[in-house]
């Protein structure tokens, strides 16, 4: 058995309403089948686990709305991860929340089970940026989640912006940054947002409701956030995540490091012993499959979708995209070789000069990074690296 630290990303697809730009596996007619979830996350675990209890240091419940399962399934649920698996004392256990779900009551019972950091989803301050996102709360709801946060000891709590929105302005959106950095969170997340196809944003844009985004203002509103938050003491640690000194987020570290984690609950990717995975989509069908008695072995459950071995190839294009969005750590070179037996210049040569040429990448002490110019275009750089053939 490896002593590999595990991760847990835990999937929970209930949404009271689904929001224009989301595309995530989400359903907001199956409320009723809350409890039941709980009780299949359990099973699932179980099957995967079989029987051996593995080391896990980060628990992360996305969603969906998390926040809308009951403390008592909450706690279910982090039972059976305590059952099945060895949780470190100090692990980190993020919960997902829409500012408009929660109360007093129900933060101190859900920190009473175990979660001990939030992540709000708070995408702008701005009222007429918030209808077009058809998000449900307004900034005042955030202040008073935030406040009730504390009040039940979730000091460590994370809040979304979603920058690059139709009709938002330079102006607009360094008002959204200045006034959530009044709440003082420990981590922020930035994100630039994408019209996904199938998503009511899309049909908007397809009949002149919104104008596209504007990706040069984006990179504005992007560069402007950057130095902002450098300015009130935040580390840049991630191309899209800002952290006060020592509170970056360690669930999402291990998805940068190309760790191992474990995805459980309808829909959910995992990635361990060497295989990447999906879960079925449909909760309904989710719960009919974890019914089934043979799992497959670790690290699949009766619920699995799809699987595949990761090649030499992946394993290496994965660690070039994952690890270079850590903008202090990087790539670390020596690591890299010692594991793929050839070094990152050996395997992408040409490319790697003409990156760094183009000052998009920097090779110092040891580590490959982007620079502050390839942050920007970094999905060009990562482009880049898979059109070489490994």
């Amino acid at each position: 058995m490896s002593n590999i630290s595990l991760s847990l990303y835990l999937h929970i697809p209930f949404c009271k309403h689904r929001c224009a730009y989301c595309d995530f596996n989400t359903y907001t007619s199956l409320l009723d089948l809350r409890e039941t979830y709980a009780d299949a996350l359990v099973a699932e675990m179980a099957q995967v686990a079989g029987g051996v209890r593995r080391p896990v240091h980060t628990i992360f419940f996305g969603g969906g709305t998390p926040s809308l399962m009951s403390p008592a399934s909450m706690q279910r649920i982090l039972d059976g991860v305590r059952a099945n698996f060895d949780l470190a004392a100090d692990a980190e256990v993020t919960m997902e929340a829409n500012p408009g779900t929660v109360d007093l009551d129900y933060l101190t019972a859900v920190s009473q089970t175990g979660i001990n950091r939030l992540s709000f989803g708070v995408q702008s301050v701005i009222p007429s940026e918030l209808a077009l996102l058809e998000r449900t709360h307004d900034f005042g709801t955030v202040v008073e989640a935030v406040q009730m946060a504390r009040q039940a000891g979730l000091n460590n709590f994370n809040l979304d912006l979603i920058y690059g929105v139709p009709g938002q302005t330079l102006n607009s959106w360094e008002q959204s940054v200045r006034t959530v950095l009044d709440l003082d969170p420990t981590h922020l997340s930035l994100y630039c947002l994408t019209i996904e196809p199938g998503t009511p944003m899309q049909r908007w844009l397809l009949n002149g409701r919104i104008q596209p985004p504007d990706p040069d203002l984006a990179a504005d509103q992007y560069e402007l956030a950057c130095t902002i938050l450098v300015e009130h003491g935040y580390d840049h640690y991630e191309i899209s995540n800002w952290a006060k000194p020592g509170k970056e987020c360690e669930h999402n570290l291990t998805y940068w490091r190309n760790g191992d984690y474990l995805g459980l609950g309808a829909g959910a990717h995992g990635h361990a012993a060497g295989m990447r995975y999906q879960i079925v989509k449909q909760p309904r069908v989710y719960l009919r499959r974890l019914e089934e008695a043979a799992a497959p072995g670790y690290p699949l459950s009766t619920a699995v979708a799809a699987s595949h071995a990761v090649s030499r190839a992946e394993a290496i294009s994965d660690a070039m995209m994952t690890q270079l969005r850590l903008l202090n750590e990087g790539l670390d070179l020596a690591a890299f070789e010692a594991k793929f037996g050839q070094s990152v210049a050996e395997i992408y040569g040409s490319t790697l000069a003409q990156l760094v040429d183009w000052g998009l990448v920097a090779l110092a002490n040891g580590r490959l990074r982007l620079t502050q110019k390839g942050w920007f275009l970094s999905n060009q750089v990562f482009y880049r690296f898979m059109l070489d053939e490994v």
